[in-house]
């Protein structure tokens, strides 16, 4: 009767938590956007909910471009979602791209504004080429100037980048207690990325999305059960050798059953070399493993930074070492292919939150459901 009422209040205690956790996750958003349109796949939906857009001004074109060609569009909104744009009258469409007219009301950007010669003080950083600035800013700036386009794709889709796959083979434990309902719990650990910033909700304006880690966590209770916990060890600004470091420290503690781990970002900007970066992130694997020999792992090759500014340099190199560590109990999700497939029909300003080096709601979304798409069939 003793074991089975400790039994008992332990699974007590992890309800509490999810439930405390849950509310983390669930909030103001409600009023804005249904997650579970959020989380439908774009690379297989009909419907493309919120698809965010940078319309930009290039010479006498005024114009932005969805990912998919449209058979028809449902709605064109600011990006928080707060205001509604009227066809014709702000904006018309053709051929993939939403057009501005003369006199629309949707806020641009000209193109010459993204990279300039005279630095501005709080809204530039060093861009790659000498004597060159990039447009940045943290704040809200560029989700007041992006709009969300919910449209009906043409079938079939013409998506050609990275599609997730399924891991009941390569993470076998986690499947099992997943499906099974027992307690679960994932960690997530990286940078400013894996933080969610540059997330609406992590930002605390409309329309409040939660972060990606919280989106994941979302759907996995969704599909298997509110046993799922998490906590999230990442800190911005760091690379895999601080990840290395602190292991021991920040995750071990945790006891977690799948690690995501998501360094990369700015070990690229600081030139760290593909070879470093691969054993950084094994000793992470590593020295969990030895205390927690059945964890399991999903390692996130990094989205790019802006080709203009100085902290795009050899991100893309990173997944092919991430793939040499790829073994049953060790997944990667390619987040590098994705983007870069992105990047071949849409520019950089639709998918980014500061213009630099973070994601934005949209591209959020992708991390979101591209890691769900391989814990989830």
């Amino acid at each position: 009767m003793k074991q089975y009422n400790i039994t008992l209040y332990i699974f007590l205690l992890i309800a509490v938590q999810a439930a405390a956790q849950q509310k983390q996750i669930e909030g103001r958003w409600q009023k804005f956007i249904k997650l579970e349109d959020y989380l439908q796949p774009f690379w297989k939906a009909d419907t493309i909910h919120d698809e965010i857009v940078q319309i930009i001004k290039y010479g006498d074109r005024t114009e932005g471009t969805l990912l998919f060609d449209s058979r028809q569009i449902v709605s064109v909104r600011s990006a928080n979602l707060e205001k509604t744009y009227k066809k014709d009258k702000d904006w018309a469409y053709e051929s993939g791209k939403i057009i501005l007219p003369a006199r629309s009301n949707i806020p641009f950007i000209d193109k010459d504004s993204l990279v300039f010669s005279v630095e501005k003080p709080n809204w530039s950083m060093k861009g790659k080429t000498p004597g060159t600035f990039v447009l940045f800013n943290e704040g809200g700036y560029f989700r007041t100037m992006q709009i969300a386009v919910t449209y009906i794709a043409e079938q079939p889709h013409k998506w050609t980048g990275p599609v997730p796959v399924f891991a009941d083979k390569m993470l076998p434990g986690t499947l099992r207690k997943l499906k099974k309902k027992e307690p679960f719990k994932v960690v997530f650990y990286g940078n400013s990325i894996e933080t969610g910033a540059n997330s609406s909700g992590f930002q605390n304006e409309p329309p409040y999305m939660p972060s990606w880690p919280e989106l994941i966590v979302y759907q996995l209770r969704q599909t298997y059960g509110q046993q799922v916990q998490f906590d999230n060890q990442s800190v911005g600004g760091m690379l895999a050798q601080w990840g290395s470091d602190y292991a021991i420290q920040r995750v071990v503690p945790q006891k977690p059953d799948l690690v995501i781990i998501g360094f990369g970002m700015n070990d690229g900007t600081f030139n760290v070399s593909p070879e470093t970066y691969r054993r950084n992130v094994e000793a992470i694997i590593d020295k969990v493993t030895v205390d927690i020999p059945d964890a399991e792992f999903i390692l996130i090759a990094p989205m790019l930074a802006n080709p203009f500014a100085t902290q795009s340099s050899i991100q893309a190199s990173y997944k092919a070492e991430l793939d040499k560590l790829a073994r049953t109990g060790i997944v990667v999700a390619d987040i590098t292919g994705v983007h870069q497939e992105l990047l071949k029909r849409k520019s950089y300003q639709d998918m980014t939150g500061n213009n630099v080096n973070h994601p934005n709601d949209y591209l959020a979304r992708w991390y979101a459901q591209f890691i769900s798409g391989i814990l989830i069939k």
